[in-house]
């Protein structure tokens, strides 16, 4: 078999593909005798009927077309493993006709794995900046928690105002799907939870009162049934207390400022890895195939889909809501796409230069840790991970994550290189 191929942008293969005369001839005869033991010709018993009578009755073109597909596609095979690439996607043939007395020509044409060059990674450095923790951040942490603890207290003579609750009881509605008529709603004005329309409307309003708001195209009356503010707990120890094992304000605020820094840290060092990664792909060369940019923006919509089905939504609500299409979606879902694809693909190219492979060590504590997020046996994690190429996934995201600390190390000047 003789195989020439050549590189297309963008990150494709095309096969240029010589099929020998005497296979071309052997498929022919094996396709004959396997469709004469496959179709009942009268007459004949299965397998024995004379090809000649076997063409007469399924006709050439089948014949040919079923010799044609078998040689194709494994020559197709072969040749892919021959030159060594990686297909992506699904090929396009271009095969001329057939001749069992000749060689059988076709083109291949299949998008393949990117040839990554990451340029100049090494060099990457980028200053990381510890965050800090400031006294006005613990303040506002205290004043979330006695928020939470805080309670609502009724104020007939008050007028509502921002930061207020208000318990309506809608009297009619027309054309407004979140409300429903003498189903009690209570509005926090100033939380952004209900339309904007909404909230103002009830501004000022008093416990007795009625108030009409047009929301969009669809109108609502309702009635004001209260007014209620938060009333918050002193800041003193009883409060702190109450909050769990601390015995004083101070105690509190010690322990939340040591856990705002330890979140500041975790985003801190999210923010930086993101920034070191950024960096990396900025330098590295090489084209994406579109078949495999879409394959993505598929995964990304199948994501988006299954988080709105965990809310109570469809996809296609969604969309309505948003204004959009699913053409929409996917152009806006696309450089998201993209980006993914080219992180991927230069922390593997890196990762392979460098030798960087996850130890059997990090493989079992990474399967112990998927065996208590799904609380199932280990050994029954470990025969889940077997099947449908999940192992793999979970070894190459091992294999990069720890790609991404070591240029992390290396952009902060603690590793060598």
């Amino acid at each position: 078999m003789k195989v020439e191929w050549r590189r297309e942008p963008p990150s494709r293969a095309v096969l240029e593909v010589e099929v020998p005369a005497d296979e071309v001839a052997r498929e022919v005869q094996a396709t004959a005798a396997r469709l004469a033991r496959q179709v009942r010709v009268p007459g004949f018993r299965p397998g024995k009927a004379p090809r000649a009578v076997l063409e007469r009755y399924v006709g050439r073109d089948e014949l040919y077309g079923e010799a044609t597909e078998a040689l194709v596609s494994a020559a197709y095979r072969q040749a892919v493993t021959e030159i060594g690439i990686v297909p992506v996607g699904r090929p396009a043939f271009e095969v001329a006709g057939l001749d069992e007395a000749q060689p059988l020509r076709f083109t291949a044409r299949v998008d393949v794995a990117p040839e990554v060059d990451p340029g100049r990674y090494g060099e990457v450095r980028v200053a990381y900046e510890p965050p800090a923790v400031s006294d006005a951040d613990v303040d506002a942490a205290i004043e979330e928690l006695r928020h939470r603890r805080g309670r609502l207290v009724s104020t007939p003579d008050r007028a509502a105002a921002r930061g207020d609750f208000v318990l309506i009881r809608p009297r009619t509605v027309e054309g407004v799907e979140r409300f429903q008529p003498d189903r009690e709603v209570l509005v926090e004005l100033g939380a952004g939870v209900f339309p904007t329309e909404v909230e103002a409307a009830l501004e000022g309003a008093r416990t007795g009162e009625e108030r009409t708001v047009t929301i969009g195209e669809g109108r609502m009356t309702a009635a004001v049934i209260d007014v209620r503010r938060r009333e918050l707990p002193a800041l003193d120890d009883a409060f702190a207390r109450s909050l769990g094992d601390v015995e004083s304000v101070e105690a509190l605020r010690s322990r939340l400022r040591e856990r705002l820094t330890a979140d500041a840290d975790a985003a801190a060092r999210e923010a930086y890895e993101e920034k070191v990664l950024a960096e990396v792909v900025a330098r590295a060369v090489f084209d994406l195939p579109t078949s495999l940019v879409e394959h993505e923006v598929d995964h990304l919509v199948g994501d988006l889909a299954e988080a709105l089905g965990r809310r109570g939504y469809t996809l296609e609500r969604y969309l309505a809501g948003a204004g959009k299409d699913l053409d929409g979606l996917r152009d806006e879902l696309r450089p998201r796409a993209e980006r993914r694809l080219r992180v991927r693909f230069v922390l593997d190219e890196i990762a392979r230069r460098e030798g960087i492979v996850p130890t059997q060590e990090e493989i079992a504590a990474e399967e112990e840790k998927v065996a208590a997020d799904l609380k199932l046996d280990p050994a029954r994690v470990k025969d889940w991970l077997d099947g449908e190429g999940r192992r793999e996934a979970m070894i190459a995201m091992l294999r990069r994550r720890k790609t991404i600390a070591a240029l992390v190390a290396r952009a902060q000047g603690t590793q060598a290189g």
